[in-house]
């Protein structure tokens, strides 16, 4: 398994429900959150770390984005 670095930009509101989507996946191993960093009133980032195989970040990703808000992302930012 690989690990990879994960990044969400959004609403504070959904921060915790990506990390928990993304740590329900199959596949995926959610092994650290960092705390979100506030990016201005309506944005923060939020910095995950996850194992697992590139097709399974990948699809977990894929996943999530499709219910994300626009102006909303998360990406691999790393591995």
């Amino acid at each position: 398994m690989t690990v990879y670095t994960i990044r969400f930009e959004g609403p504070a509101a959904l921060a915790v429900r990506v990390a928990t989507a993304l740590a329900d996946a199959d596949g995926v191993d959610l092994t650290s959150s960092a705390t979100p960093a506030v990016l201005d009133a309506d944005t923060v980032e939020l910095r995950l770390t996850a194992e697992g195989t590139r097709d399974d970040i990948v699809g977990a990703i894929a996943d999530i984005k499709a219910g994300l808000p626009r102006g909303a992302s998360i990406e691999i930012i790393s591995e």
